[in-house]
């Protein structure tokens, strides 16, 4: 099979029987569905196909819950604690985000922390809802053990990620999403999964020593982006999802690709309802920023200055108008699970 490209259409209608084959309502299925087809059309593919093989083992195996019962630990006026009950993210993160949206209409400000999640997947995904209601959005997630402290060689902090969601009134969303390793880690694991080379700096292998083979790199320790300031962050993340929580600590958690062990995720939503805490207009504020970079003086090489978000917008506007491009290797996963699933598979005519 061929590297080949498919519809949005086509992936989603996939995805959402497979969800639903692995147990999920429908309409779990279709949110779990739209979270990966949105990474798929913004380029992060990381989060996007290159997961969904183990989503689906763990679903099998029950080590992550089709039909999660999400119940309330804390409940304070801008605060509640969550637990996830192993459930999807894209279910059970989502409604961390609904339940920070809910305190911030009512009080400008709110928050919910989420622990046993399953892996949070693309959270620039969770943040951006909050754009929907004209509210900044942000989310942190925690990750299991795969990065070292700084001076350090184990594995015992998750290379934490960050995403930000800025309302205004561009014609693309801005949205800022980062791990704090030098990259995600999907993307060692698409490398592994297509055969490729990574970088060197992306990763050490088990032994301690830097590597180009993704599969060594898999196995050992992202690097941290910016070194001991990428360390920092992801502690200081830690310290607000798992710590925060009472998820427990990264190194304590099984690596997410040993599908017969429960694996358990945190993260932090925040909502800010901007017009409320600033009484004034603050997309315009916003809009006059980028306005401001957009037409500064371009460094010698550079043809423009993007805004974060503006470049995934390109992506997800011509995916949708061309197609997603997949990797044949993801294209055998998804027709190898379809196979298992007694489903049909993604229709790649």
């Amino acid at each position: 099979m061929a590297d080949k490209t498919l519809p949005a259409e086509t992936l989603h209608a996939f995805l959402v029987r497979a969800y639903e084959a692995l147990g999920l309502p429908p309409s779990d299925a279709a949110k779990c569905a739209a979270q990966t087809v949105d990474a798929e059309l913004r380029g992060v593919g990381s989060h996007g196909c290159v997961r969904f093989g183990v989503f689906a083992d763990r679903l099998l195996r029950g080590t992550a819950n089709p039909r999660p019962h999400l119940t309330t630990i804390t409940d304070l006026p801008a605060f509640s604690l969550l637990d996830g009950d192993l459930g999807m993210s894209a279910v059970v993160g989502r409604r961390a985000m609904e339940v920070a949206m809910e305190k911030a209409d009512a009080g400008g400000f709110g928050a919910a922390a989420l622990r046993r999640s399953s892996h949070t997947g693309h959270i620039g995904y969770l943040a951006a809802l909050a754009l929907k209601k004209g509210m900044i959005g942000i989310v942190i997630s925690g990750a299991a053990g795969n990065l070292a402290p700084w001076g350090g060689a184990g594995r015992l902090i998750g290379n934490n990620p960050i995403a930000f969601a800025i309302p205004s009134n561009q014609e693309f969303p801005i949205i800022f999403d980062m791990a704090t390793s030098k990259v995600a880690r999907g993307y060692v694991l698409l490398a592994e999964r297509t055969g490729e080379p990574i970088p060197e700096g992306w990763a050490l292998d088990p032994e301690g020593h830097t590597t180009t083979d993704a599969a060594l790199g898999a196995k050992g320790t992202m690097l941290p982006l910016g070194e001991h300031k990428g360390y920092g962050l992801a502690l200081m993340f830690s310290f607000l999802t798992s710590a925060l929580s009472g998820n427990g600590f990264e190194a304590d958690q099984p690596d997410w690709l040993e599908t017969e062990h429960p694996f358990a995720q945190p993260l932090l939503a925040i909502a800010i309802e901007p017009v409320r805490c600033l009484g004034g207009d603050y997309q315009a504020a916003v809009d006059k920023t980028v306005r401001q970079i957009k037409e500064s003086r371009l460094a010698p090489g550079f043809d423009e200055i993007r805004i974060p978000g503006e470049g995934a917008h390109r992506r997800y506007i011509d995916s949708l108008e061309y197609g997603i491009p997949l990797k044949k290797a993801l294209l055998e996963d998804l027709c190898r699970i379809a196979d298992e699933l007694n489903i049909a598979p993604p229709d790649t005519s």
